[in-house]
């Protein structure tokens, strides 16, 4: 029994970090597309802003779910293909965004991965929900590839670099809402106030008739 408590104290404290978290991500590797398709654009031939042994072939950049039609998405897909002169490395990839006149935030970091050589079905794409502290902005997309057993950096690629990757319409999940809610303003000047008077009295004067 009280490892039971114990378990359900924990998923009660984790539940709440699931809820707020700023962003939701899933990984999709090879043969696994995604079903979003709205404003998808690809580089083949991608310039970026550093590789070693490892650079990028290729990037599409998928954006979806404006459900208040104002021109921001709360969803987006990066899938990227990237090539390496040894026959077998394995690494990690990091995500970020950075809005007009604001800073860089990392909001995402993948497992780690294999690439060989320069085949094509060893691309990597990522999903992710935008939930909160995205404010509707034009986001730069950076994309940056490590070495899973060192660490270092070995191929970045941005908006600087690809004008794909650049001035993404985003806003969080929130902001993306539907407003459906209305009001009804009510308001009683002095002769308003006047009128209310004279009812409760004559309620009080009926009443004490009977």
């Amino acid at each position: 029994m009280k490892t039971l408590m114990q378990t359900a104290t924990a998923l009660l404290l984790f539940l709440p970090l699931l809820s707020f978290a700023d962003s939701i991500s899933t990984e999709r590797r090879s043969q696994q597309h995604s079903v979003m398709q709205t404003n998808k654009v690809q580089s083949a031939a991608v310039t970026q802003s550093y590789q070693s042994e490892v650079w990028f072939h290729s990037i599409d950049i998928s954006l979806a779910r404006d459900d208040n039609y104002n021109g921001y998405f709360h969803q987006l897909y990066v899938e990227f293909d990237a090539d390496t002169e040894y026959s077998y490395q394995q690494v990690f990839a990091e995500l970020s965004l950075t809005p007009d006149y604001g800073t860089e935030r990392v909001y995402y970091t993948s497992s780690v991965f294999e690439l060989f050589g320069e085949s094509s079905n060893d691309w990597l794409g990522i999903e992710t929900d935008l939930q909160h502290q995205y404010p509707s902005n034009f986001y730069l997309l950076t994309i940056r590839i490590f070495d899973a057993n060192t660490g270092y950096l070995l191929a970045e690629a941005s908006g600087y670099d690809l004008s794909a990757l650049d001035a993404l319409t985003l806003e969080d999940y929130q902001r993306d809402q539907i407003q459906t809610s209305s009001s009804v303003e009510v308001s009683a000047g002095s002769a308003g106030m006047a009128v209310v008077m004279a009812l409760c009295l004559l309620l009080w004067w009926r009443r004490e008739q009977y």
